[in-house]
């Protein structure tokens, strides 16, 4: 079931991804030949025009033949006919397309789910299902004391849990109109290198209006791309570990994760897939749209670079992009092997 869901939440950022190169290209009137959905054989196909719209057998993806890429077309009208500024656009379209993606999945959570908002005091919304602590406490509760240490909100609850050097704990625990003394264990979390309750914080319900709701939307989407570019900048910094670096399979693993959270999660969990892969499609790397768009700007202002060198230099970026992600694939397949 993970793989499915998640070889359908990347069909529908890529074909988003895709259709925005589409659109753009025959807006410009730059023949398009095909249009297609997943990869592999035709299952279901039709020409209109010029352009064959497909539907193709492996659930990975799609993709948009334009026409007039490869440096020695003839074709009228072709791709590399165009303005710079036209071809620009064509290049870019498909990564804005995945930012309105997400922009519209974060506007469409506002104000259909809406928000939370965390209760400030120590209370209980959920206990984990790997807590030892599972059967003891319950939603509502709210912690008073850990080992003799009051404790007046989550943060300080966090961090009197993170401070302790053994298992055992002792919580007193305020239950509707009575006090509770509960003795536990706690759990150790070995890369975070501490000890956890395994329980999460109370939240209520947020419905927006529209200017609350507008600002909320902006401040949620910003939120996205500043996380993406955090976790970039970590990765480049060499800050994240071999481990945790995730393709194709790794990504199975993660969908599982947030679809045991529910669908907003799963949802949320789009639209930052689709953010990501905006961000690393205009990385200025060959094969990539990014790479592509940096050969259009030299051009215009002024650098020449021959179109069979530069379609070698895309060729070749390919089979190193290719590369990656088998590498990235290895290791994602040898960390579910540990």
């Amino acid at each position: 079931m993970s793989i499915l869901l998640t070889l359908l939440i990347l069909t529908v950022i890529i074909f988003i991804h895709e259709l925005g190169h589409f659109a753009t290209a025959k807006y410009f009137k730059i023949p398009v030949s095909e249009f297609a959905i997943g990869m592999g054989p035709k299952l279901i196909s039709k020409q209109v025009g010029e352009t064959l719209y497909a539907i193709r057998a492996i659930p990975i993806g799609g993709f948009v033949n334009i026409e007039g890429m490869e440096p020695d077309s003839e074709i009228e009208n072709g791709f590399n006919t165009k303005a710079a500024y036209k071809r620009f656009i064509v290049l870019f379209a498909g990564v804005f397309m995945n930012f309105v993606l997400a922009f519209l999945i974060v506007a469409g959570m506002v104000f259909t789910i809406g928000g939370s908002e965390q209760n400030p005091a120590a209370v209980i919304g959920q206990v984990a299902d790997d807590s030892y602590a599972k059967e003891q406490l319950k939603s509502g509760d709210e912690i008073l004391k850990i080992d003799e240490m009051e404790i007046k909100d989550w943060d300080s609850l966090v961090n009197n849990l993170s401070a302790k050097k053994d298992e055992k704990v002792e919580l007193f625990v305020k239950r509707g109109n009575e006090e509770l003394k509960i003795n536990t264990k706690l759990k150790y979390i070995e890369d975070q290198k501490r000890f956890v309750l395994g329980v999460f914080p109370e939240y209520t319900k947020i419905k927006y209006g529209i200017v609350a709701g507008s600002k909320e939307v902006v401040k949620q989407y910003v939120n996205l791309f500043n996380s993406t570019f955090k976790g970039f900048k970590m990765l480049f910094a060499g800050e994240v570990k071999k481990e945790d670096i995730s393709g194709p399979v790794g990504t199975v693993k993660i969908v599982k994760m947030f679809a045991n959270w529910g669908v907003s999660s799963l949802i949320f969990l789009t639209a930052l897939l689709s953010i990501n892969i905006g961000i690393i499609n205009l990385f200025p790397l060959p094969a990539l749209d990014g790479g592509r768009i940096l050969f259009v700007i030299l051009e215009k202002i002024g650098v020449k670079v021959n179109k069979n060198t530069e379609e070698k230099i895309h060729k070749a970026g390919f089979i190193l992009l290719l590369g990656l992600i088998f590498v990235v694939t290895f290791n994602d397949i040898i960390n579910l092997l540990k």
